[in-house]
This record gives structure tokens, sequence and C-alpha cells, in this order.
């Protein structure tokens, strides 16, 4: 079969083509099978194997978001959705790795030009990155010294960039989105085995640690310059994804994977309907009312999973074309996703009581999606409390909760 390795030529018009963005979700769909086999090996080096860390990096998956200009395919965020789901059919825990790669490059895409140089002047970079709990920075003449241990570092072994939040030595205030950002290769840390998890083992989320190390200037994003800024005056500008904020952006996309996850179980339950329906007379689950009513629920759960995700993604698709974000946009979004999250969770948990006490088996693939989801659901970016919390706010007149910037 045919790879995608080479991006398209640079478009400045608008987001990739249908038929870039046709491609991949065509090649991601071939690839369900392949990733759905390498992923019981994935969970157990809790990182992606080497034929699946080959994949990603000749197919480019991994530069998905990051504008054509850096050598990206420059997807739109509905197409970067349409291809996520796919993948997470095969592995959740791939997808979530292209989820946090392909994010965090594409707010290195966001940051000020000398950070841009630095990072991709030898072409697309992949980045991975933390932010909590920060590091240290210290100034000193050329540059800045960098101490730090960051947890949950998705995608460690596939980076050759990391993207760390860096508090000032002496700092004591707030860790908010717009915190300093430093820029340093993955070659300067150390990487500390740590990811002991229930869910998405095999993602290599393990501790980057930086010890004394030196970057020059260009390459620390300060918080009054924050990475993930919309500036119109900057040299590397004018992409679509230039236009959109950081936070919805990386926060709508990355439930893309959840929603082509429970998608995969729905199927694996809907495949046994035939089974029969122990201790009782009625035979296969399809003469139960009680499993098809449940059936249909979990089947309806997850189509409005979908259609939620697909509007918030085609408003920041608009948004990339010039349309205008209002405040009052973000904050509705932000409870919108609260549903989407609501929505996943009941339909997967309802989906394990359909598949009963076998689908608990460490054996079964849908054990292994159940986990993957129940944990990211968990992020903090998708806890649903919090998002209602500021509509309902909002909506009221109250005081905000979170900056701004983190809706």
């Amino acid at each position: 079969m045919a790879t995608l390795a080479k991006a398209p030529v640079e478009q400045v018009s608008g987001w990739a083509s249908k038929s870039v963005a046709d491609k991949l979700v065509a090649r991601a769909k071939e690839l369900r099978s392949f990733l759905a086999e390498q992923a019981p090996d994935g969970e157990k080096r809790r990182n992606p194997t080497e034929a699946v860390d080959k994949m990603l990096k000749k197919e480019g998956f991994l530069r998905l978001l990051l504008p054509q200009r850096l050598g990206g395919f420059g997807l739109s965020p509905t197409d970067f959705c349409r291809v996520q789901m796919e993948i997470a059919k095969g592995d959740p825990a791939i997808s979530w790795v292209i989820q946090i790669i392909n994010g965090t490059s594409w707010v290195t895409s966001l940051a000020p030009d000398s950070v841009q140089d630095a990072v991709f002047s030898e072409g697309p970079q992949p980045v991975c990155g933390a932010y909590n709990p920060p590091g240290k920075a210290r100034k000193v003449d050329g540059g800045w010294i960098i101490n730090g241990a960051w947890p949950y570092m998705s995608g460690s072994r596939q980076a050759t960039w990391t993207q760390q939040g860096v508090v000032l030595e002496d700092y004591d205030g707030p860790v908010v989105p717009g915190i300093n950002m430093c820029y340093i290769p993955m070659s300067e840390f150390e990487i500390k085995d740590t990811w002991f998890v229930s869910g998405m083992q095999g993602t290599g989320s393990d501790t980057a640690i930086a010890k004394d190390v030196f970057i020059p200037d260009e390459q620390m994003a300060l918080m009054n310059e924050r990475t993930g800024q919309i500036d119109p005056t900057k040299k590397h500008f004018g992409a679509p994804s230039d236009l959109i904020p950081a936070v919805p952006m990386v926060r709508n996309t990355g439930l893309a994977q959840l929603v082509g996850a429970v998608e995969a179980m729905l199927e694996l339950v809907t495949a046994e309907s035939g089974k029969p329906v122990l201790t009782t007379t009625i035979g296969p689950r399809t003469g139960s009312g009680a499993y098809m009513r449940d059936l249909g629920e979990s089947a309806a759960l997850v189509e409005t999973a979908k259609t939620l995700l697909f509007s918030l993604t085609a408003k920041l698709d608009r948004v990339g074309l010039g349309e205008e974000f209002t405040q009052e946009e973000k904050v509705r979004q932000r409870g919108l996703c609260g549903q989407l999250v609501e929505s996943i969770h009941c339909a997967c948990e309802s989906l394990m009581f359909q598949a009963g006490s076998s689908g608990f088996s460490l054996e079964k693939p849908i054990n292994r999606y159940w986990r993957d989801i129940s944990m990211a659901l968990r992020h903090i970016q998708n806890i649903p409390t919090i998002g209602y919390e500021i509509q309902g706010r909002a909506l009221a007149g109250g005081d905000p909760i979170a900056p701004p910037g983190s809706y």
C-alpha cells in the first residue's frame, strides 16, 4: 500500500484539500488491523512498538496539524479528528500519541519567530511536552539554565523536541495558561521509566528530567510573549491554523480518539448480539428488549458525541478561515465539551455492562478500549463539571474561575 510521507505543497488560501484529507483518513482505516495487532505489545512495553514508531514517522502522522510552511499537512481540525477516530479504532493509545505530538508541534508553530526558527530549521519536527508541574529557569548570559522533572510526557519516544513549562527562579505564583515555555531537544533529557498506569499504557508517558541544561534565548518564550498567541506581525504567520486559539483546538480535537474508541466498543458489542442471555429463556440477545434498548441507547450516545464533536470543530475550521470566535462562543464550547465527555462515558460504561463479565478479561480488546477511555476522560481538560461551571458562571454573571485564555 502506498504511504503518505510527503506533505502537500504550500496552500496559503486555506486548509489541506479534501483529497489530501480523504487519503489520510483512508490510510488510517487501512492501518486498523495493524495497530490492533501491535497494541498488546505496546501495552507491555508501555510505549509504541518499533513497527508502530516507524510507521508514524514514515507516513507523516506526527505532522498532520503542522502548517504546510513547516512541512506539515495543514489539516483542518475536523479532518484531523476524522483521521484520529480511525486510528483510535485500532489503538487508542497510538491515537493519543498522535494527538499529543500533533497538538504540541502545532502550538510550537504559534511560538515567536525565534522559537520556530530554532525548532523547525531542519524541517518538521515532532514535539511533545508538559507544563505542570513546571520546571525552573535561571537567566544567564545569552540564555537560560533549565532544571525540572516533567511527568506525563506522552510520545516521549517519538519526539525530537520538547515544549516544557517553566517558572523563573523564586516565582511562587499560580501555574496557568500563559506560563513560560522553553524548547529543548529531547536528547538533552534523561527519560525516567515512570508510566505504570491502568489505561493508555502504550503512550510512553514517562518523566523527562533536565539537569542544568543550557538553552539560548531564542529557545525561550516568556509569559508576556506566550506560546499560542495569535500575532499577525510574526514572520512565520499566515496559515489557517495560526488564527485558532490554542486551548479550544487542543481540547476539542483531543476528544476525537475517545469518540473513535467508543465507536469500536459499540462495534464489538453489536457483533455479539447473537450470544444467549444466560439465566433466562430468551435465547439470543436480539430477543431481549433490555439488551436491544441498551444497545440502541449506546449507539445514540455515540452519535451524539460525534455530532457535538464535529459541530465544535466546524467552528474552529471557520475561525481558521477568518470567522470571529467570540468569548461567548468559547464558553459555550467549554460547556458542550462537558456534554460530549458525558456521552462518551455513559456509552462506554453501558457497553461494558452489555459485554458482561467476559469483557473484563485482559485478553479482550474491549477491555483495553474501556481502560484507555476511562483514563483519558479524566484529563483535566475533560472534567465535565468544570466546563459546566465555567458556562454557568458566564450565564449568571458570576466571577470566572479560569483565565479567558483557558476556555
